[in-house]
């Protein structure tokens, strides 16, 4: 009588046994998938991109044939960033670096040159597209501006230096989908080189998005009775040659947010929007809220702040181009 129960608890000592390596199998499996899937996500090459906008059209490009690393955080003025020690390592770590190439991030400015002397592999887009530069006799041009104006009417405290460092031209390039298609072709080759991908498909694709886009823009434009803008700084140049609306003026008369305006300048702004009837003012990042408000409450129009150098929650470049065009 003593054995019938041993042999039954045999049998339930077996199961468990049976139970324990069946486990036992199933979470070594599982840790050498994830350690698998971690390796392929460790061995794909690394794009550093210096700001979100240029970095979602890179991300589109390259699929999941690279990491893309996008340096300054979307959010911040790319005018005025300063990267830590990791940004930079991130940067001269990268198997290619893609930047504006017109001294749009002017706090990048030492670390991006340091790569291109060196020989590193960086790709700059000012140097594949139509750079709009500033005209002689430009109405925004620093050349006017002879006046000392301190403690204005404004609250601000300057002379008359802008300091833009943009020798090279308009640096805002990406306000233009047509333009980012000048520029998509050396792009996609310069990323099929540093990833050892086949893109073509994918920029295949893009090129269609992109000229989608700038038809949707058109249209959109189209049906303006004008198209008059005035904006925090020198911005949206390449956006009003495409679609042919006219800057009337801007708050800060330079290609880079961190000059500032004075007061004759303001002056002769709010005369440009009284003349020319413009129905709003649009600001965005480094333009004083106050002085931007302070103005339109003046003129008896909105102010209007305008994304024009970050995502800012946009799902992609082409719904960014989007919100900006639907302001």
């Amino acid at each position: 009588m003593t054995k019938k129960p041993r042999k039954k608890l045999a049998a339930v000592f077996a199961l468990i046994t049976l139970a324990s390596c069946s486990n036992s199998t199933e979470t070594v499996t599982e840790s050498t998938a994830e350690t698998t899937s971690d390796s392929v996500v460790a061995d794909l090459p690394v794009i550093a991109v210096t700001y979100s906008v240029i970095g979602d059209l890179v991300s589109q490009l390259v699929d999941d044939n690279a990491t893309v690393n996008v340096v300054i955080p979307d959010g911040q003025d790319p005018h005025d960033f300063q990267p830590s020690a990791k940004d930079i390592e991130t940067i001269n770590n990268a198997s290619l670096v893609v930047s504006n190439g017109l001294e749009f991030e002017e706090g990048l400015e030492e670390v991006l040159e340091n790569i291109a002397d060196s020989g590193g592999n960086i790709f700059m887009v000012g140097d594949h597209i139509t750079v709009r530069k500033i005209e002689d006799g430009d109405e925004h041009s620093d050349d006017d501006h002879g006046d000392d104006h301190k403690d204005d009417e404004y609250g601000d405290d300057h002379g008359d230096e802008h300091g833009d460092k943009h020798t090279g031209g308009d640096p805002h390039l990406w306000l233009s989908p047509a333009t980012m298609l000048e520029m998509l072709p050396a792009l996609t080759t310069a990323l099929s080189q540093a990833t050892g991908a086949d893109l073509s498909a994918e920029a295949t694709a893009l090129t269609t998005k992109l000229q989608d886009l700038d038809g949707e823009v058109k249209s959109i434009i189209n049906g303006l009775d004008e198209c008059n803008l005035v904006s925090g700084h020198d911005e949206m140049g390449y956006f009003a040659d495409r679609y042919g609306c006219k800057v009337i003026g801007v708050i800060i008369p330079s290609f880079t947010s961190t000059s500032e305006a004075t007061a004759g300048e303001l002056a002769k702004l709010k005369k440009q929007v009284e003349q020319n009837k413009v129905p709003a003012i649009f600001t965005g990042l480094g333009v004083s809220p106050d002085t931007a408000t302070q103005l339109a409450k003046e003129l008896g129009i909105k102010a209007v702040t305008l994304s024009t150098h970050y995502l800012d929650g946009a799902a992609n470049y082409q719904e960014f181009i989007l919100n900006l065009t639907n302001q």
